[in-house]
């Protein structure tokens, strides 16, 4: 029997995940104000954060991993910690951060692709009506908001790309919590990313205002450090069914952000659409949950 502590603290840290994750395109907006580019932005960001994980990491020890989990540890980090958010990054570039968090949102209903190709998983009527309602939700969505047709529809495909590569990584996330640390999880594939950003940056450009340094550290603390580090922790008490249940503040929370700070807006049609998109994504994780009661 699970322990009922273990169980409210999972979902706890998944709300504190969803909500930290979600303000990310808020930061990448107010940053990319100051003439700052994708790639600058995100080597500065994972370099800034990257010293909290490990110092978190060196408070909580564990055993030695085994050298094929450090590999999918580094691989589930370029996938889904620089592959993914260089491709949102560019992403928000185009769109609104409200639309980028709705379709990001949409990981789990892919998810459940990865699990029928690579688990044999089958795709059964709920499921199927689940992923009908999130990319309805979807698309409407996307057809409602502002913007050029060219750079719209650029931004949409970009951020759509980075959640297919994140569903990706989060399936590896979850088979590697079984036997590996949280903690050790966040640090090692934060890393990887890490080292992957500096590679691609080669220090081109650095930002002198101390108002995108300041930006740049909430951003690396806030939005990636916490959130990282809580999906980890959460998903090792809970599952990632379960903990992907509680991400649908997520969306919810940025559109209350972005309004805040951004002036961005909402009508009752976009509202329609992430409604059905949250749905869509709630019924397929409580069917997982469901089988695995």
């Amino acid at each position: 029997m699970e322990n009922d502590r273990t169980i409210v603290t999972g979902y706890i840290l998944a709300a504190v995940s969803a909500i930290a994750y979600s303000a990310k395109g808020i930061f990448a907006k107010l940053i990319y104000g100051y003439g700052v580019d994708p790639v600058t932005l995100l080597a500065l960001r994972f370099a800034l954060a990257l010293p909290f994980f490990w110092l978190t990491f060196f408070f909580y020890p564990s055993g030695k991993i085994r050298p094929r989990d450090g590999v999918y540890l580094a691989l589930s980090g370029l996938l889904g910690l620089y592959i993914a958010a260089i491709a949102d990054f560019y992403g928000i570039l185009y769109i609104d951060a409200s639309l980028e968090r709705i379709i990001l949102y949409t990981y789990p209903a892919i998810v459940v692709v990865w699990a029928a190709l690579f688990f044999k998983e089958r795709l059964g009527r709920r499921k199927a009506v689940a992923m009908a309602l999130t990319y309805l939700g979807l698309a409407l969505a996307v057809k409602l908001f502002g913007g050029g047709l060219k750079a719209h529809y650029l931004g949409v495909a970009l951020v759509l790309f980075s959640a297919v590569i994140y569903s990706l990584s989060y399936i590896i996330t979850e088979v590697l919590g079984r036997s590996v640390s949280g903690v050790k999880i966040s640090a090692y594939t934060t890393t990887a990313a890490c080292f992957a950003f500096l590679g691609t940056w080669h220090g081109k450009s650095v930002p002198h205002e101390p108002q995108v340094w300041w930006l740049l550290l909430v951003l690396a603390v806030f939005s990636t450090y916490v959130p990282v580090l809580a999906l980890v922790l959460s998903i090792k008490r809970i599952g990632a069914s379960r903990a992907a249940t509680v991400s649908f503040i997520g969306p919810v929370s940025t559109a209350v952000l972005a309004n805040i700070v951004l002036g961005e807006t909402m009508d009752l049609s976009q509202v329609a659409g992430m409604c059905l998109v949250i749905t869509g994504v709630l019924v397929i994780s409580a069917e997982k949950r469901a089988k695995a009661g």
